[in-house]
C-alpha cells in the first residue's frame, strides 16, 4: 500500500483497501501538509492558516488541488452532499461558519461514529493480541516453573542439596523449608542444576528457559526458595484445613540444630483425620543458644495461631535441648496460659524422643557429663567413617547417645583391640587423621574416670529402658505407667549409696586413685539427682491422661472405671458429654467385639479406629470415637505411623505431597502463590484476562452495528 497524500485516497476511496490497510490509515491519521491556500477577495488575498488544523481536528488537506477536506467523511463517506468527502472546501471566508455546519450535519456524526469504531477495534485488536502474546508466554512459564516444582520437590524427598555452589547453602534454609530431613549432607552429593541439565537435554520448554529466558537465570538460588516457600505454603494450607476438620490436635517440637552457629526448633503436629493418625511437620524454627521459655512459647503462639491451638491443643511434648531442663515446666505452662481455661495441653512425653537420651541431653548441664558425652560424640563419629568402609556391618547402635554409651561399655575389649589394631597396621599408615583419631580414644579407653561414667550410665540407661519397654503396651494403663514410673524413682534413689557406687566401680575393667574415687561419687550422687528430676519433670501431668485406662476393657473388666471417665469429665468436658460416653462405654465392655476387639485380644487405638471408621460406627458412638481420638492424638504411648522414622526431625510429608499432587489445582495453587512473592514481579505468571488464551488461534474481530445510513460510495473500479 502506497498512500502519499489525501488526494490518493480520493482516487481510491477508502472501502477498497483491505482491513489491515484502513486500520494503517487510521492509524496514520489525516493529512496536514496542504497550507498554501489563498482567496482573492475584494482586492485582498485571504492566508489560510495551518492553526485551523488544531482548531477543527478533522480538518485535512490536500496538496495536489489545493482543498480542504473532512478526515472523517473522506473516509466513510454518506449522504448526498460532496463537499467535504468530493470536491473539497475553498471557501476561506466562509471557512468558520462551514466548518461549524458540518460538524452538525447527520453525514459528519455518522462518519466521526464509523472512524471511532473502527480505532476502537484497532486498540481492542492490538490489546487482545498482547493478551494472547503474554498469555502464551505465562502458559510456557508456568509449564517450566511445573518442572522446577516436581524438581524441587524429588530433590527433597531424597534428602540432596539444590545448588552447587556449597557457599549459597545456609543450613536448611535450602532444602528443609520444605521437609524436615537430617544435616548430615556427607553422603554424595548429587545437584539440582545436574537435573536441571538432564531435562534441558530432553525437554524444550526448560532448554528454551534456560538458555534465552533471563528472567528465570537458571534454577537461581531466590527462585529455588521461593518455590519452595510456595510449596510449603500450600502444604501449609492443607494442614490448616485438615487440622480444622479435627477435634483436637498435640504439639511435638524437638531441637534440630544442624551447625554450631545455628540452632533451630523442628515443630510438628498430630492428629486424627478419617481414623488415621497423622503427624505434619510444620517448619524449622531459629533461635537463640541460650533460649528462654517465654521466647520458644512466643515462636509456638505465632505458628499455632492459625491452629486454633487455645481451643484445640491437648497436650505438648519437648526433646532435652529445646530448651534448658530447668525451663522446661516454664515452658509448657506458658502454653497452658496462652490457652482457653477450657482446654489445657498436657505435658506428655512423645514415643519419638528416646527417654535416655533426653536425660542424656539434660545432664549436659553437668560440666563432666557434657565432656563425656562429647568423647561418646567423638566414638560415634570415628566408629561411622571407619564402618562405612565395610559391607553388612551393623552400625544402629550409632545412632543415639545412650545406644552408642552401652555398644561401646559391652563391647569394650573388642573395640579397644580395633583401635590398636589401626595404630599398628599399615593399612592405615598414610590415614594420619584416623592413627591420631583412634590414639585419642584409645587413651580415653584408659581413663579411669571416662570409663567409670561408662559404666554408671550404662547401668542407668539399661534399668530406664527396661522400665519403658515395659510400659509400652498397645493398651497401656495410666496407673500401671504411674506406678512403674513412681518404682523407676525409687529404685534410682536407692542407687544413691555407696553400696551401689563401690558394685558400679567394681565393674570399671581399669583401677583409679582413692581421691578419684571420691570426686566420683559426688558425681554419681550429683548425676543421679538430676535424673530423678528430669523423669518427675517430665511426668508431672501423668495423671491427666488416666482415661487412656478407659479403653483397656478386655482385661476380665465388666464396667468402666467411674474415676477415669470423672478423669474425663475434670479435664476435657469440653469435648465430652460423660453421661454418653459412659453409655457407650458401657456397650463396649459388655460386647468388646463392637470395637473390632477380640476376646481376650488387646490391638492398638489406630486399629479400633480403623475398625471404627471402616464400619462407620463413628457416627453411632460419637463419644468413644472421640475418646479414641483423643488417645490416638497424644503421642505417649501411641504406637509410630507405619513407614514412618520415629525420631521427630525425621517427620515428613510425602503422603500430603501425593494428595496434594493428584489434584488438579496443585501446580495452579503452588506457583499462583510464588507469583505474588516480590522476587518474581518480573516473570509474566499471571493471565492477561480471566480466561488462558492458551487455545487462541486467531484473533476475533471486535464490530459494531453500522449506523441506518445510506452510503453513496461508487466502487465498482475498486
Amino acid at each position: 500500500m502506497c498512500i502519499e497524500s489525501l488526494n490518493d485516497l480520493l482516487e481510491k476511496p477508502f472501502a477498497c483497501f483491505s482491513r489491515e490497510e484502513q486500520l494503517d490509515i487510521a492509524k496514520r491519521g489525516r493529512y496536514t501538509d496542504m497550507t498554501d491556500l489563498a482567496q482573492k477577495d475584494k482586492g485582498k488575498c485571504r492566508m489560510f492558516s495551518p492553526s485551523w488544523y488544531q482548531r477543527v481536528k478533522w480538518l485535512a488537506g490536500n496538496s495536489v488541488n489545493r482543498k480542504l477536506y473532512c478526515w472523517n467523511c473522506v473516509l466513510f463517506p454518506s449522504g448526498t452532499s460532496r463537499l467535504w468527502n468530493t470536491t473539497g472546501f475553498d471557501d476561506l471566508r466562509n471557512l468558520s461558519q462551514a466548518t461549524k455546519k458540518h460538524e452538525e450535519s447527520k453525514e459528519h456524526i455518522y462518519s466521526t461514529v464509523k472512524l471511532r469504531i473502527l480505532c476502537k477495534s484497532e486498540k481492542q485488536e492490538d490489546r487482545a493480541q498482547i493478551e494472547f502474546e503474554t498469555n502464551v508466554l505465562v502458559r510456557r512459564n508456568r509449564e517450566y516453573l511445573e518442572r522446577l516444582i516436581d524438581l524441587t520437590i524429588s530433590l527433597s524427598l531424597l534428602e540432596l542439596p539444590f545448588r552447587h555452589d556449597d557457599s549459597e547453602e545456609g543450613p536448611y534454609k535450602i532444602y528443609l523449608i520444605l521437609l524436615c530431613t537430617p544435616a548430615n549432607l556427607t553422603h554424595q552429593r548429587l545437584r539440582g542444576w545436574v537435573f536441571l541439565t538432564l531435562l534441558k537435554k530432553y525437554d524444550d520448554i526448560v532448554r528454551t528457559k534456560v538458555e534465552q529466558d533471563s528472567s528465570f537465570k537458571g534454577f537461581t538460588k531466590t527462585i529455588q526458595i521461593d518455590l519452595i516457600n510456595s510449596i510449603a505454603h500450600v502444604i501449609r494450607q492443607r494442614i490448616i484445613e485438615e487440622v480444622s476438620a479435627s477435634n483436637f490436635f498435640s504439639l511435638m517440637v524437638d531441637e534440630a540444630t544442624c551447625t554450631p552457629q545455628c540452632k533451630q526448633i523442628s515443630v510438628s503436629i498430630r492428629f486424627v483425620k478419617n481414623g488415621t493418625a497423622l503427624e505434619r511437620f510444620l517448619g524449622l524454627y531459629d533461635v537463640e543458644y541460650s533460649t528462654k521459655a517465654d521466647e520458644v512459647a512466643s515462636i509456638l503462639e505465632r505458628e499455632l495461631e492459625k491452629f486454633n491451638f487455645k481451643e484445640k491443643l491437648v497436650s505438648q511434648s519437648y526433646d532435652g535441648d529445646v530448651v534448658k531442663p530447668t525451663e522446661l515446666y516454664s515452658l509448657q505452662q506458658a502454653i497452658k496460659h496462652l490457652q482457653s481455661p477450657d482446654c489445657q495441653a498436657t505435658l506428655v512425653h512423645s514415643y519419638a524422643h528416646d527417654f535416655n537420651a533426653l536425660l542424656a541431653q539434660s545432664l549436659k548441664s553437668i560440666q563432666d557429663c557434657k565432656l563425656f558425652f562429647s568423647i561418646i560424640t567423638l566414638f560415634g563419629g570415628f566408629f561411622r567413617k571407619v564402618m562405612n568402609m565395610l559391607p553388612n556391618v551393623d552400625t544402629s547402635w550409632l545412632e543415639s547417645i545412650p545406644r552408642c554409651v552401652k555398644h561401646v561399655r559391652n563391647n569394650y575389649e573388642s573395640i579397644l583391640k580395633v583401635l590398636e589394631f589401626i595404630t599398628t597396621s599399615e593399612n592405615f599408615e598414610n590415614d594420619q587423621k584416623t592413627m591420631a583419631d583412634a590414639v585419642n580414644l584409645i587413651h580415653h579407653m584408659k581413663d579411669f574416670k571416662f570409663m567409670s561414667l561408662l559404666t554408671m550410665f550404662e547401668d542407668h540407661f539399661s534399668l530406664i529402658d527396661q522400665v519403658f519397654d515395659g510400659i509400652k503396651r498397645k493398651f497401656p494403663e495410666t496407673k500401671h505407667y504411674r506406678h512403674e514410673i513412681n518404682s523407676l524413682i525409687e529404685r534410682l534413689k536407692t542407687r544413691q549409696t555407696d553400696v551401689k557406687f563401690n558394685s558400679l566401680i567394681k565393674e570399671v575393667p581399669i583401677t583409679g586413685a582413692p581421691n578419684v574415687l571420691i570426686d566420683m561419687f559426688s558425681l554419681h550422687i550429683q548425676i543421679l539427682d538430676n535424673i530423678i528430676h528430669d523423669i518427675e519433670g517430665r511426668c508431672l501431668d501423668i495423671e491427666m491422661i488416666d482415661f487412656f485406662g478407659l479403653l483397656d476393657c478386655v482385661q476380665d473388666k465388666t464396667c468402666p472405671d467411674t474415676a477415669l471417665i470423672s478423669s474425663v469429665k475434670e479435664n476435657y468436658h469440653k469435648f465430652f458429654e460423660t453421661t454418653k460416653l459412659k453409655t457407650e462405654l458401657d456397650l463396649l465392655y459388655a460386647d468388646p467385639s463392637i470395637g473390632g476387639l477380640g476376646e481376650g485380644e488387646a490391638k492398638s487405638v489406630g486399629d479400633v479406629l480403623d475398625f471404627f471408621y471402616a464400619h462407620d460406627i463413628r457416627r453411632l458412638l460419637p463419644e468413644l470415637y472421640k475418646l479414641l481420638e483423643l488417645v490416638a492424638t497424644m503421642p505417649t504411648f501411641a504406637e509410630p505411623l507405619k513407614g514412618k522414622r520415629c525420631a521427630l526431625n525425621m517427620v515428613r510429608s510425602e503422603d500430603l505431597l501425593a494428595e496434594l499432587q493428584k489434584s488438579n489445582q496443585w501446580y495452579t495453587q503452588v506457583i499462583d502463590y510464588f507469583a505474588t512473592l516480590p522476587s518474581t514481579s518480573s516473570i509474566e505468571l499471571t493471565y492477561k484476562n480471566s480466561e488462558p488464551t492458551e487455545h487462541l488461534t486467531k484473533m476475533e474481530v471486535i464490530t459494531e452495528p453500522e449506523l441506518n445510513i445510506k452510503a453513496e460510495i461508487d466502487v465498482s473500479f475498486c
